[in-house]
């Protein structure tokens, strides 16, 4: 088989349907489909289960890990050249894997990854600002982050299974921003104009909405593997991210800095929120978090509040 599409579910039983019948209806018919249910806990499973497709093969996660756990169980699982991962709320488009065989089929052997387009339920695009295809290393790649930064970087990623011996997946609950930079400084990736993916934002626990409402208590796993996720990105990339990318570098900052006073990680803190008020003094936010890393965890809820002022504002 040329693709193994893999496809991570926790408690999505209203969009799995969607996602998984955008794939079985595609007119390229090579492909195996990996669905890795993460420990959920409504109808997930029983309505993947509802799809009767002799190229789908179910793993279960007796409890939720995270993506990154749910996306390295489906890699090893996977016995096709070319993985596609796809989130359990969003759907391939119409001729997308026809499209991406023609060019995963005609792909250099040094190219790690080929990356797709995605439309937005209002329309939009991404990545944006983006007018042509491109092939990056690790230092383009940093600027193109630059470029997209304030727009939106979404992708649907195609990646040679083999990339996988050398990177993974974080098998905690970080998200994709360390391995992506990892991926990038060993292999190339080339980034299309065409639009495979349809993004979806309809799902009531995304991780875009979690993380606006981060609870100290309820969350504490998730913020330690960020706080000491971010930690290691800026460990391996910062130097290169501050000089390729200096408005990343200072969100990579922010964020560490946010993700270490919820962990009540003081001192780690302080150090990254001093560094972005040194980067960004005339911003209030910066003055913000330090502030907090300063008063510590019970701050958090503050330092929360404002941040969405000043997202308002």
């Amino acid at each position: 088989m040329f693709f193994s599409i893999i496809v991570p579910v926790h408690d999505r039983a209203r969009q799995i349907g969607r996602c998984l019948a955008s794939i079985v209806t595609q007119g390229f018919a090579d492909f195996e489909l990996i669905v890795v249910d993460d420990g959920s806990r409504d109808a997930s499973v029983a309505r993947i289960r509802e799809i009767a497709d002799p190229r789908l093969r179910l793993i279960l996660h007796p409890e939720n890990r995270g993506v990154g756990p749910a996306r390295n169980s489906g890699i090893d699982a996977a016995r096709a050249d070319w993985l596609i991962f796809l989130d359990s709320d969003d759907e391939l488009t119409p001729g997308a894997l026809e499209l991406m065989h023609r060019l995963a089929a005609d792909a250099p052997a040094g190219l790690g990854a080929l990356c797709f387009r995605c439309r937005m339920d209002d329309g939009q695009l991404s990545p944006r600002p983006l007018n042509a295809a491109v092939e990056l290393d690790y230092a383009g790649y940093i600027a193109f982050l630059e470029q997209v930064r304030g727009g939106r970087g979404d992708m649907l990623r195609c990646v040679r299974r083999a990339c996988f011996e050398e990177v993974r997946y974080p098998e905690n609950r970080m998200l994709e921003d360390k391995f992506h930079l990892d991926f990038a400084r060993r292999f190339r990736l080339r980034i299309h104009l065409k639009v495979t993916r349809l993004y979806h934002q309809d799902a009531d626990n995304s991780l875009v909405r979690l993380l606006r409402h981060l609870d100290p208590l309820r969350d504490r796993a998730l913020i330690l593997d960020r706080a000491d996720g971010f930690r290691g990105l800026l460990v391996e990339h910062g130097a290169a991210v501050a000089r390729i990318a200096p408005g990343l570098y200072g969100d990579y900052l922010q964020q560490a800095a946010t993700s270490a006073v919820y962990a009540n990680q003081r001192g780690k803190a302080l150090r990254y929120a001093l560094a972005f008020v040194v980067r960004s003094p005339a911003s209030g936010r910066s003055w913000m978090i330090l502030a907090a890393s300063i008063l510590g965890a019970t701050s958090t809820a503050r330092l929360r509040d404002a941040l969405r002022h000043w997202r308002g504002a």
